[in-house]
């Protein structure tokens, strides 16, 4: 208020100053046309006796005596200009003609209005400023010098050509006015001028004052309601009393609060949402986090189970490559003994000593029978524990799908953030599927390859019988050799289906290898895959970790925007 009522004032100073001096420099204008005006009439009433100036003029050029005719008249004229009552000090003519006098330029006097002031003849040494208005005079016709002043006081000269009739310059025709006076009027009407702004300024800053105050009483409460509104307080209002501009500014100013206090509203109900979310979402991410590291382990479980079904597998494969070995062996041996029988038929009646020949060679193929009959049970052996084995394989296939559909279900509660592991789940349900199909199919080919070792421990139990018994003939060989003829023979044809029957077991070894290698494949790639998953679950159980500190940010966040909406009264 104070600040505004002085700059008002100050605004009234200036204004009233500038209107002040303009009025002076318009009295000064006013006073310098009258000078001209009145210098003008008095130099046109000069010029009705120009035929006397030109007559002075001449008699100055020439030295002749001032006191003729001519002189007179123009004399009188000079000073019945001064008792006009115009403020006129003196008048007087001078000549055209400048000359240097001690450093300055002087002129003639032609005639002034008394003689023993202005001699006719006598030298005047123009001022600087009185030569700038005569050479101004001699090049526009009239001039007016600036005020100067000497021993009688203040005065201002107005100077003007005389010319003939052709529009020559004959003569300088000089007024000096009393500038005193003008000073005086002029000083009257500049204290005057402030004398009545001063009052005006007065009335103006009080009648402002009063309305400034009225004009901003609403502004003061808009003001008081503003800093309660920005403490906090947005059920204000201000009272709106009028369409001017304040009135407009109050209007203004409810809207603003009114859409504040919607908007401080609707952060809140948003913030409380926020904060239930976040809390939500917190609870779902540990849960996530929490299955996500059970996941992880479970997988991890798989991939170490995994590890080992792999070198299970490996075994495995070596077991059968040796088994393989021992049936061809066998093959070769039941060819061999084939061979040694029908040669003992063919020399058995080479006597005794070939009959023990014989002895030793039916007590090696009884070895080799035990042998065979020992490896093939081996081979049950371990068929049974590739069975179990495959039992193994089938019963982690089945945890790994539950593993997987578990995931699955984990994944779709999760949302967005858990699709990337459902797919990872779902890679991993198809290879425990194939897995378990696959050790299905193992252990439907181990069945028939037990089946067939049980034929064929049938068979060897039945050959080493008959080579037991074929040694017991071949000690009473001796008796008979029709009966040995016909007990090799006999064996020979045992042996030839024990051959038959080693080279079916080989076959079936080889398909059991062949199987085996791609057991080891199938296994080797779940084992594989399963470390992707793991590798996969611990990233995700990182991303979940990350996800849940997040939440707790947002947590803090939503409460902390809570605390402060709840500064503001809606």
């Amino acid at each position: 208020m104070a600040l505004s009522t002085l700059l008002l004032a100050v605004l009234f100073v200036v204004v009233i100053s500038a209107q002040t001096w303009i009025s002076y420099t318009e009295q000064k204008s006013l006073f310098k046309e009258r000078f001209m005006g009145l210098g003008s009439v008095l130099e046109t009433q000069l010029d009705t006796n120009l035929s006397q100036v030109k007559q002075i003029a001449q008699a100055v050029a020439k030295h002749e005596p001032s006191d003729t005719e001519p002189f007179q008249v123009i004399r009188r004229q000079l000073k019945a200009m001064l008792d006009n009552g115009q403020g006129i000090g003196n008048a007087y003519i001078l000549t055209t003609g400048k000359m240097e006098r001690n450093g300055s330029r002087a002129v003639i006097n032609l005639q002034g209005p008394d003689d023993q002031k202005l001699q006719p003849g006598s030298e005047y040494q123009m001022p600087a400023y009185f030569e700038n208005a005569f050479d101004q005079t001699l090049k526009e016709g009239s001039a007016v010098t600036v005020p100067y002043d000497d021993d009688l006081g203040t005065w201002v000269t107005y100077l003007s050509a005389v010319t003939d009739e052709q529009g020559n310059i004959i003569s300088v025709f000089g007024i000096d006015f009393d500038y005193d006076g003008i000073q005086k009027r002029l000083s009257e009407i500049l204290w005057t001028s402030l004398a009545v702004g001063a009052a005006f300024l007065v009335a103006a800053i009080i009648i402002v004052s009063v309305a400034v105050r009225y004009a901003l009483k609403p502004l003061r409460r808009l003001a008081d309601v503003s800093q309660m509104a920005a403490a906090g307080d947005l059920t204000v209002s201000v009272p709106v009393r009028s369409n001017n501009e304040i009135g407009q500014a109050a209007n203004a100013f409810n809207v603003m609060v009114s859409s504040l206090r919607e908007l401080a509203g609707n952060v809140q109900r948003t913030a409380l949402e926020v904060t239930d979310e976040a809390k939500l979402m917190q609870e779902s991410s540990q849960q996530t986090a929490q299955a996500t590291n059970e996941i992880t382990e479970a997988i991890s479980q798989v991939a170490a189970d995994s590890e080992t079904q792999l070198q299970s597998s490996t075994e495995c494969q070596r077991a059968m490559s040796e088994m393989s070995v021992g049936i061809q062996r066998i093959a070769e041996s039941s060819s061999v003994v084939s061979d040694l029988a029908a040669n003992t038929t063919e020399r058995a009646v080479e006597g005794e000593s070939v009959m023990k020949k014989s002895l030793e060679q039916m007590q090696t193929i009884e070895n080799n029978l035990s042998d065979s009959v020992g490896t093939m049970r081996e081979l049950e052996e371990l068929s049974r524990q590739i069975g179990g084995i495959l039992a193994l394989i089938a019963d982690v296939a089945n945890q790994t799908n539950l593993l997987a559909l578990n995931a699955s279900i984990e994944a779709a509660r999760a949302g967005e953030h858990g699709r990337g592991f459902a797919v990872v789940a779902q890679q991993i349900r198809k290879l425990a599927e194939q897995s378990r199909n696959s050790s299905e199919q193992v252990k439907e080919i181990l069945e028939g390859i037990g089946d067939r070792t049980n034929d064929a421990v049938t068979s060897l139990q039945r050959s080493s019988d008959e080579a037991r018994m074929g040694t017991q003939i071949a000690l009473q060989a001796g008796d008979s050799f029709r009966a040995i003829v016909l007990a090799i023979r006999e064996v020979s044809a045992q042996v030839q289906e024990v051959s038959a029957a080693s080279e079916q077991m080989s076959a079936g070894s080889e398909e059991i290898a062949a199987s085996m290698e791609e057991l080891e494949r199938i296994t080797s790639s779940s084992a594989m895959h399963t470390q992707r998953v793991a590798a996969s679950s611990e990233e995700q159980l990182a991303s979940m970790e990350e996800i849940a500190s997040s939440s707790e940010q947002l947590l803090t966040m939503a409460r902390n925007l809570s605390q402060i909406i709840s500064k503001f009264r809606v």
